[in-house]
Parts: structure tokens; C-alpha cells; sequence
């Protein structure tokens, strides 16, 4: 690459966007954008087994909170009864873009219209007794024994953290990425471990990080 298109590159990323970056290797402008360009490809890599995860989580706690309150849980009182603020407001949004697209207020449509934060929301500290005390296991079940909630929310937030960085184009290369993977891929496992054999086959996040410039 020449100055003039090195020039033009950095005019077009900017230096505050690039500083992570030029930290990284030593002010190298060149291996810069080689870095900038693997921590585009690492977070589509990662796009896939951080999708399968939302998909599956919302799912599986979709089914769990339809058991314990009803086809309706979204709006019943004694689960409204519950929630905390952040998930109220988190219902609220859905509900009004449900209604903005003309469709009806069914489980199927408030399930797929929920944020991925709100389904780890449903993992904190606050619902254990009501909900998973008697749900845990049903939700997950390959959780090894000795594993309790608090590891399924710590790995849920993991992985709600990384895509949330990834879709605001943030720079990944400081993270521990081998461990995020971990905590996603051990995530899938306990909610179906044939669903995490199949992530796996298709998964090549370990290979983009040891490509890593």
C-alpha cells in the first residue's frame, strides 16, 4: 500500500478510531489495518455461535416462563409481579413494536421480539427462587452437577457483552475472546449439547484467533 492510499485509509477510519490500534502495534500504520481487518473478521466469526446462543436461550426460557405462568406470561400479574424496571420497559418496547407491525400479541412474536438483554436479564440473582429453583434444570439440561444459575447468567452475560461490542463495532482485540468462546460454546452445551456439537462443526472462531496479526 502506498502513502497515498495509507493516508487516505486513515482519513476515512480516523485517528481516534484507529488509536486502540496504533497502540497495539508499536504506531504501525500498515499493521494497524491488518489488526483493524481481523477484528472485523473475528466478530463475524463470531456472529454465528453468538446467534445460535440468543436463539436457543430465548427458546428455552420462553418455554419455561409460558410453564410456570401461562400462555400469556408476558402480561400475567403474578410474573409482572416480579420483574424488575429494566424488564418492564423491556416488555413495553416489544409490545409496541408488535403493535406497530399490525400483528397480534402472542407468545411466539413476544419471544422473538425480546432483546437477547432481556433474556439474560431473566438469569440475574432475582428470579432464582420464583423461577429457577424449580425450572433450572429443565431449562439446561446439560449443566453439570455442581453448577448452579449464577454460572449459566455469568456465561450469558459473556456472550451478551461480546455481541453488543461486535454490533457497535468496537475494538475485540484487548478481550479474552478464547474464553468468551468458551463460556458461549459451554452455554449451548447446557441448553442442548447436540445443538453445541452442531455450533461446533461449523465454528471457526479458534482458527481466525490464532490467525490473530
Amino acid at each position: 500500500m502506498n502513502e497515498e492510499q495509507l493516508n487516505a485509509l486513515w482519513a476515512t477510519l480516523s485517528r481516534p478510531r484507529m488509536a486502540q490500534y496504533l497502540e497495539a502495534t508499536g504506531e504501525d500504520r500498515e499493521r494497524a489495518l491488518q489488526l483493524y481487518v481481523w477484528n472485523a473478521r473475528i466478530g463475524a466469526e463470531f456472529h454465528f455461535c453468538i446467534q445460535t446462543c440468543e436463539v436457543a436461550l430465548r427458546n428455552r426460557i420462553g418455554a419455561i416462563l409460558r410453564a410456570e405462568f401461562g400462555d400469556t406470561w408476558f402480561r400475567e400479574a403474578a410474573y409482572l409481579a416480579l420483574i424488575d424496571d429494566g424488564r418492564q420497559a423491556d416488555l413495553d418496547q416489544a409490545a409496541t413494536r408488535i403493535r406497530n407491525r399490525k400483528q397480534a400479541l402472542t407468545n411466539d412474536q413476544v419471544v422473538a421480539t425480546l432483546s437477547f438483554g432481556f433474556w439474560v436479564g431473566m438469569l440475574e440473582p432475582r428470579y432464582n427462587p420464583a423461577i429457577w429453583a424449580a425450572h433450572l434444570r429443565a431449562a439446561f439440561p446439560g449443566l453439570p452437577d455442581g453448577r448452579a444459575r449464577t454460572s449459566v447468567h455469568q456465561s450469558a452475560v459473556s456472550a451478551l457483552t461480546l455481541r453488543n461490542r461486535i454490533f457497535h463495532h468496537e475494538p475485540l482485540i484487548s478481550l479474552d475472546l478464547s474464553k468468551t468462546h468458551s463460556d458461549i460454546s459451554n452455554l449451548l452445551s447446557w441448553l442442548c449439547p447436540h445443538t453445541s456439537d452442531w455450533v461446533r462443526g461449523q465454528d471457526r472462531v479458534q482458527t481466525l484467533l490464532r490467525q490473530k496479526p
